[in-house]
């Protein structure tokens, strides 16, 4: 039995995972097999660039009216898990910064939130020629807190969940086998505002998503 059929094999009998620490787990355990199970894979990127997020959804403006800006930086590995030429499994890992000063009905406010990230993409990557390829891809985005002030229940503001979900959708180029262009946009799939916060307005279950924009420069290696 391979180490993949293991890791199924074990989340079958874990009946009553419902932390999700325990789940982040599972989507960290899963990228490492990936990458250890085939040694067919392709290559290494490593990068950063510039993102923000906005909150979409029926109680999104009782949050926040504005998008948040940041920067983030991480890495990724291409493995190719299919005979389908340019058809791969892209998992990776990142760290992202968020930040921003802004003025609220009750005053000044700065946002702090900083997140590790797990995305785990779908990719196709099509050569035009020996010096350039363009690539398309699509698939879900873990997010864990590391700390910053929009995770702390306050009086003038909802807070930040300390996990949210996301599916990402993309694209990306790769000049002279080196040097990669990326950009995307994902969806939040899980609802990003934790419960019962000290304002009255903010007790009930917020219906807001975190959506998140981000473009950026990489090497691949």
């Amino acid at each position: 039995m391979n180490k993949i059929a293991y890791l199924w094999l074990w989340i079958e009998n874990s009946k009553s995972i419902t932390d999700m620490k325990k789940f982040f787990t599972i989507v960290l355990a899963a990228s490492m097999l990936l990458i250890g199970s085939n040694t067919y894979a392709q290559k290494w990127t490593a990068g950063g660039g510039f993102t923000s997020f906005s909150l979409s959804g029926a109680d999104s403006k009782k949050s926040m009216d504005e998008s948040v800006p940041g920067f983030y930086f991480g890495v990724n590995y291409d493995y190719a898990f299919s005979t389908i030429e340019g058809l791969t499994v892209e998992p990776g890992l990142y760290f992202i910064h968020y930040g921003k000063d802004a003025e609220l009905p009750v005053g000044s406010k700065s946002y702090r939130a900083n997140y590790l990230r797990v995305p785990i993409n779908i990719k196709y990557t099509l050569p035009f020629d020996s010096n350039i390829s363009v690539a398309a891809f699509t698939g879900p985005r873990f997010n864990m807190a590391l700390g910053g002030n929009m995770f702390s229940k306050g009086e003038t503001y909802p807070s930040l969940k300390n996990f949210d979900a996301q599916w990402g959708f993309g694209i990306s180029a790769v000049i002279v086998d080196a040097i990669m262009l990326r950009a995307g946009y994902d969806l939040g799939l899980t609802k990003c505002i934790k419960n019962k916060t000290k304002h009255p307005e903010w007790e009930n279950d917020l219906k807001a998503y975190r959506n998140t924009f981000y473009i950026g420069v990489g090497f691949a290696f």
